[in-house]
Parts: structure tokens; C-alpha cells; sequence
């Protein structure tokens, strides 16, 4: 099934729904109604043979009820109940149908998710555009045919981008619909699973070499440039009320390769983070970051991507874990001040992984952790010779991170270990330095050797004392962040 935009040839006026308004221009209203529109139509309250009406009735509608006794709303005395039931119900119907109150709903919906810290810049605003700062869903329609969410070339559809994702075997998609109008197809949930990720060298000999896909009896051509992209645009799906959400998984067979950059960049702006994990996930996450070999292995490399979050893709991608995605627009400024149009993205956990399942009386997201539970173990036996060891500042400083507590307190013992077994060794050495005609020169070298086991080097110490400075003036920052 395609979204409703498959058919549209141009960038001209949208279409308009039963349920949503055109504006051909900024601030003009198209004849048809629309769940924007001005409210010169009258509110009507039967009361017994009479009915009660605004005042702003048109003459059309006042010939149509012309078998009732019509009684204007100013004709009502103020000091009347009806009169202040009159008011309270037209403004109530007023604000359920404006814009506003669609904004407000979706705000409440969003709440439940955690909303992510990087945002994508859709395009620059002009300064006329900030009255209505607060309605970035309007901007859309002044500068975007209806059901489309991104600008660009026009026979470049985000069906086009679709298609590119499912041709290549790279993404699987599924449609929900709504059901609402049955004229127009529109979609409320949609599921994107990718399955492979195409790195450059797979590609061919240049980026710029061109495939082919058909869309509508239509050969297109497409290049790597258009397939990166395509992860990105295929998300930007919504509908007329812009509740739509994606089911987003990650086959974990995609680790059999390296993950390209690219991947890791797009994930940044719809990565899930443990922050959206519920507690037996979060746990089990916790178990898992302090033995997983693949992690240390990265570890040993000189350059990790993004390191702050790269365990966390680990971590959602072995084991193929599902979240919920959307997005939304806002209005903000670059750096320059000038307004533009973002785009923000949301994630929460898919909540039906701790809901029952009805059939066989388990959380359906029981296998998984279970799952999860079997690799820490298995990690758990895995040979330590097999395991790189690594006293660096750097990897010590990543064992912390995965502890919970007060990080800070943690640096200082960890400090203090280290100045004792200074102190210890020095000791040591001193007492091998008067006892050196008892002792055999083998026995010190041993004694040392096993004492070196227990201790960093000079420089190693420095390194940490600078890391503990860096971690006093990153918490210095964040609490003036905070106040």
C-alpha cells in the first residue's frame, strides 16, 4: 500500500480531506471546510421547538431553517443561564476544532516519549513566518503541497525512497491503515525492519553509479547518495493528524559487517537510548555492557565512533530490540538567528514487550530477555585469554561510566588504589634495595613483577588525575546547564 502522496505529479495545492483544510496561500483559506477554518458558521442548541444560534448565521442557513422559531444569541438576557451555557459551549466547540487543540493533543501523545537531543534542519523561515511559531504544522502547508514533509525534487516522492530500501533488500516495510475515509489511504502505525546495510565497497566503483527501480510502470534511476538518503526520508511519512508512529528494529545479522559511519550518523537522530528502557531491559543492559567481547574488542581500537552511545547500539542492534519512532516539527534558529523549521524525533520502547501474552500467559518480550540472559552468561565463560586486557586511563574511565552511583567518588578511590599500590611497591623496592645480598635477583624480579600486576604507570596516573579534572568541569557544567 502506498501513502497518499504517490499520486501527487507536482508541488502545487493539496488536495483537501473531509478532515483538513487547503491554504493556497499564507493566511487564506480555501473555500472548503476545513478543521482550521473560521468559525462563521453557527453553533446551534435545540431548546424544545426553538433553537438558540450565534448571531453570525448565514442567509442560506437561515432560509434552510426557516420551519424553526430562531432566536439569536443577543437576544438571550445575560443574567440568563441559558445565555452563559450559550457562551460556555461555543467556546468550548471552538477550541476542540482549532489548530491549537490539535497541537495540544499531540504534545500530550509526545509526552510519553523521550525526546531526542539532535534535530534535523528542514529549511530556512522567513521572519513573517515566527506569528506562527507556535503552528509549525500551518508552515508545512504554506511552503509544502499537502502529505509531503520534505522538500526537494519534485518526481522524488518518499515513495521513491521507499522503494530503494525494499529493492536492494535493505529495509522492510509494512503499512497500517486507519480506515477512516476510504477514498484516501492514510497510515496511523507503519513498521520499518532493516535487514542490510550496503557499505560504499559493496556498492561498485563509484557512489555515482546508478541502479534502477520502477515505480508506476516507471524506470528511476537512484545512486548511493540517494540510498543513504533514503534512510532517512522514508521515515518522514505522517498524516492528517500527525500521530503516525514506526515500529523500528535492526536485524542483528547487519554486525556480520562493519556498520558504515554513515549508519551511525543517521542513528544519532533516531537512535533509541537506555533512557527509554524499562527497568528488566535496563538491568539486563547493565549485565551485558561489562562483558561483552565485541565491545571489548572495539575498545582496542584507536578511533570509536561515537563512544558516549556506540555501546548502546550495540546493544539494541545484537539483539534486534524494537522501538517506537515519530517525529514532529518546531520552530527554532541556527546559528546565524535566523528561523527555520526542525524536525524532532522521539522514541519509546515498544510497551507490548512487557504486556502479556494472552496465549501463552508470558510477557511477549520474555524470549528476548531471555536471550539476553543466555549471551551474558555465555560471556560470563568465556576465556579470560581471550579477553584483551586493557589498564589504560581510557578503558578504565569506560568501566566506570557503566556504574551507577557517584562517578566522581569512584574516580577518587580508584585514585586511592592506585597511591597505595605506589606506596606498596616503592616499599617494597626499598626493602629489596637492603636486602639485596639475602635475596637472589630472581626472587626481586619476581616480587616486582607481581606487584607491577597491581599498578599503573606515572604517566598512567596523570592521565587519570587530568580524566577526574575533566569529569569535576563537565558536572560543573551540567549544574550550571540545569540552574
Amino acid at each position: 500500500m502506498d501513502p497518499p502522496w504517490v499520486h501527487i505529479k507536482g508541488r502545487g495545492r493539496g488536495r483537501t480531506t473531509p478532515s483538513r483544510g487547503n491554504y493556497g496561500s499564507y493566511g487564506t483559506r480555501s473555500s472548503q471546510g476545513s478543521s482550521y477554518r473560521s468559525y462563521s458558521n453557527s453553533q446551534v442548541i435545540p431548546t424544545g421547538r426553538k433553537i438558540v444560534l450565534n448571531k453570525r448565521t448565514s442567509s442560506q442557513e437561515e432560509s434552510s431553517s426557516s420551519s424553526h422559531q430562531l432566536v439569536s444569541l443577543e437576544d438571550i438576557p445575560k443574567d440568563s443561564p441559558l445565555y452563559a451555557h450559550m457562551q460556555a459551549y461555543l467556546e468550548e466547540k471552538k477550541q476542540k476544532d482549532t489548530f491549537v487543540s490539535i497541537i495540544k493533543e499531540d504534545s500530550d501523545d509526545i509526552k510519553s516519549y523521550e525526546k531526542l537531543q539532535k534535530k534535523e534542519k528542514i529549511f530556512l523561515l522567513e521572519n513573517s513566518d515566527l506569528q506562527r511559531k507556535d503552528e509549525p504544522w500551518k508552515i508545512f502547508q504554506r511552503y509544502l503541497v499537502n502529505g509531503l514533509y520534505f522538500p526537494g525534487e519534485s518526481y522524488k516522492t518518499r515513495s521513491y525512497y521507499e522503494e530503494i530500501l525494499m529493492s536492494i533488500g535493505s529495509v522492510e516495510f509494512q503499512h497500517f491503515s486507519t480506515g477512516n475515509n476510504p477514498h484516501e489511504k492514510s497510515y496511523n502505525f507503519s513498521k520499518f525492519i532493516i535487514k542490510q546495510i550496503i557499505s560504499v565497497e559493496d556498492w561498485g566503483m563509484s557512489t555515482m553509479k546508478e541502479r534502477q527501480i520502477g515505480i508506476n510502470n516507471t524506470r528511476m534511476n537512484y545512486t548511493y547518495w540517494d540510498y543513504i538518503r533514503a534512510f532517512d526520508v522514508a521515515l518522514y511519512y505522517n498524516y492528517d493528524k500527525h500521530k503516525h508512529t514506526w515500529f523500528v528494529k535492526v536485524c542483528a545479522k547487519i554486525f556480520a559487517e562493519n556498520i558504515p559511519n554513515w549508519f551511525i550518523n543517521w542513528w544519532s537522530y533516531h537512535d533509541p537510548t537506555i533512557k527509554i528502557m524499562p527497568e528488566p531491559f535496563l538491568n539486563l543492559y547493565k549485565e551485558w555492557v561489562k562483558v561483552s567481547p565485541d565491545l571489548n574488542k572495539l575498545y582496542q581500537e584507536d578511533h570509536v565512533n561515537w563512544i558516549e552511545k556506540i555501546d548502546q547500539i550495540y546493544f539494541f542492534v545484537e539483539f534486534s530490540i524494537p522501538w517506537i519512532h515519530k517525529w514532529a516539527p518546531e520552530v527554532g534558529f541556527n546559528e546565524e538567528n535566523i528561523p527555520c523549521l526542525y524536525r524532532t524525533y522521539f522514541n519509546n520502547l515498544w510497551d507490548k514487550l512487557l504486556k502479556q501474552d494472552h496465549k501463552t500467559k508470558q510477557l511477549i518480550g520474555q524470549e528476548l530477555m531471555d536471550t539476553i540472559k543466555e549471551n551474558i552468561v555465555d560471556y560470563k565463560t568465556i576465556r579470560q585469554d581471550n579477553i584483551v586486557k586493557d589498564n589504560s586511563v581510557r578503558h578504565i574511565a569506560r568501566k566506570i561510566s557503566f556504574q551507577d552511583g557517584d562517578k566522581e567518588q569512584m574516580i577518587q578511590d580508584y585514585l586511592e588504589e592506585v597511591r597505595r599500590n605506589l606506596l606498596q611497591t616503592i616499599t617494597q623496592i626499598d626493602k629489596s634495595d637492603t636486602s639485596m645480598q639475602s635475596k637472589t635477583s630472581s626472587d626481586v624480579d619476581d616480587s616486582q613483577r607481581a606487584e607491577s600486576e597491581h599498578m599503573l604507570s606515572a604517566t598512567e596516573l596523570l592521565d587519570a588525575e587530568d580524566f577526574l579534572q575533566q569529569m569535576k568541569a563537565l558536572e560543573k557544567g551540567k549544574n550550571i546547564k540545569e540552574t
